[in-house]
């Protein structure tokens, strides 16, 4: 996890200001959070996806956030 680039996670410039990393991740959340998948009926192994998908998500903005002193 450590290898793949955050930047490239969540689709995002490595000039992006703090406020374009804010929406572009909330939008991925919400793009591929589970429980959404769960309620329009995605097939369950879309939802093993969507939830490995999320952790790869949160850990890219996590590593944003501490490298930039966000957090």
């Amino acid at each position: 996890q450590d290898l793949i680039d955050p930047y490239v996670i969540l689709g995002l410039s490595y000039t992006a200001g703090e406020d374009e990393i804010r929406r572009t991740y909330l939008r991925r959340v919400s793009e591929n959070h589970p429980d959404s998948l769960i309620a329009r009926g995605v097939p369950e192994e879309f939802i093993k996806l969507a939830t490995d998908k999320m952790a790869a998500i949160n850990a890219a903005y996590e590593k944003i956030q501490s490298e930039r002193g966000l957090k």
